[in-house]
C-alpha cells in the first residue's frame, strides 16, 4: 500500500510539472501590412505572366524581405492549381513568375511570411483571364478598324478567308 501511495505521488508530481512547464509562445500577430496585386501583361491572358505584389507598412513604407507564395485556382472545379513563389523584392515590390493555364475566372491567394518574425498575412484576389492574348493573330484580325456603313451597319470586318455556303 505504501508503494502505491508513493507511485501515486510521483505520478501527480509528474503531471503537475508537465502542466506547469514552459509553454510554446503563440505565433506573433502579423504587422499592419497592406498588400496589393497586379499582373503583367495587362489584361491577363493565357500564358506566362508576372504577378506583382506590393507590400507596405502602416506608414506607407515598403516592406522588403518577406517570403511570398502565390496559389491560383480557377473558379470552377477540374483544373490543376498553379503555384509560384519569390523572396526577392525591391522597394516592397515582389515579382512572382506565374502561368495562366486557361481563360476564365481565377482566384489567386498570396501568402507573405513577413521578415523579422513579423507573422504571416494572406489575401485573396480575383482575376478574369482572357482565353486569347491581345498579341495573338486572332485578336489582331478581329479588332481591325472598320467603319460602319449602310451595307455594314454592325461595323463587322469582312473576311475574305471565310466561305459561307447555303
Amino acid at each position: 500500500m505504501k508503494f502505491l501511495k508513493m507511485m501515486f505521488g510521483v505520478l501527480m508530481f509528474a503531471l503537475l510539472t508537465a502542466a506547469c512547464g514552459p509553454q510554446s509562445a503563440p505565433p506573433p500577430a502579423p504587422a499592419d501590412v497592406d498588400m496589393s496585386l497586379r499582373a503583367e501583361p495587362e489584361p491577363p491572358a493565357v500564358g506566362d505572366t508576372t504577378l506583382i505584389v506590393t507590400l507596405k507598412d502602416a506608414s506607407g513604407a515598403p516592406v522588403d524581405g518577406a517570403a511570398l507564395k502565390a496559389h491560383g485556382d480557377m473558379d470552377h472545379a477540374g483544373m490543376m492549381p498553379v503555384d509560384g513563389e519569390t523572396s526577392e523584392s525591391a522597394a516592397g515590390e515582389y515579382r512572382v513568375p506565374f502561368k495562366w493555364t486557361m481563360g476564365g475566372g481565377w482566384i489567386v491567394t498570396i501568402t507573405a511570411q513577413l521578415p523579422n518574425n513579423g507573422g504571416e498575412i494572406t489575401k485573396t484576389f480575383n482575376f478574369f483571364v482572357e482565353a486569347v492574348s491581345g498579341e495573338s493573330i486572332v485578336n489582331r484580325q478581329n479588332h481591325m478598324n472598320v467603319t460602319a456603313t449602310p451595307e455594314n451597319p454592325m461595323n463587322m470586318p469582312e473576311r475574305a478567308d471565310i466561305n459561307v455556303t447555303p
